[in-house]
């Protein structure tokens, strides 16, 4: 039995630590890359949300020859605007929900009239790149005009239907 005790052996304490640092180490990492995919897949409904909007607003525009919310309604024009825009879309059955802006999104509507921009919806994605225009979205303005979604590099991610 003293033979036994001899060939076992546990860890010391500088094995320990040195475990418990790597694994420290290896979770911080893993966290990271956690936080940045679920910030993808929130940008990435978003978006996607935002082609079924567009596409309840054409046949919305194609039934009434005008997109909703000609003037601002309740204190805030731009997301009330989006909320109140959805729910006429819900009603007259062109959209099946309401969308809800994920974490860290907000969803803006404004119908600019008859221009050429028309309905606007607008969004910040959080991990794209700053740019002048993602693949599929518009920039209306020029750059240094006070609007959203103008040429200038930013993470506004802007969809127009003009009329």
């Amino acid at each position: 039995m003293n033979e036994i005790m001899k060939n076992s052996r546990g860890f010391t304490l500088i094995e320990l630590l040195m475990s418990i640092a790597i694994i420290a180490i290896l979770a911080s990492f893993t966290m990271t890359w956690i936080d940045t995919a679920r910030a993808k897949s929130r940008d990435t409904l978003a978006i996607s949300e935002f082609h079924q909007v567009q596409t309840a607003l054409l046949l919305y525009y194609d039934k009434y020859g005008r997109y909703p919310n000609e003037t601002p309604v309740m204190s805030n024009p731009y997301v009330d605007n989006f909320n109140n825009m959805a729910a006429q879309l819900v009603t007259e059955g062109f959209l099946g929900s309401v969308p809800v802006a994920p974490a860290n999104h907000l969803y803006h509507y404004y119908n600019y009239g008859g221009t050429t921009i028309g309905g606007l919806l607008v969004t910040s994605l959080e991990t794209y790149p700053d740019s002048t225009g993602y693949s599929g979205s518009c920039r209306p303005w020029p750059a240094g005009a006070a609007n959203w979604c103008t040429t200038n590099p930013t993470k506004d991610y802007c969809l127009c239907n003009p009329y």
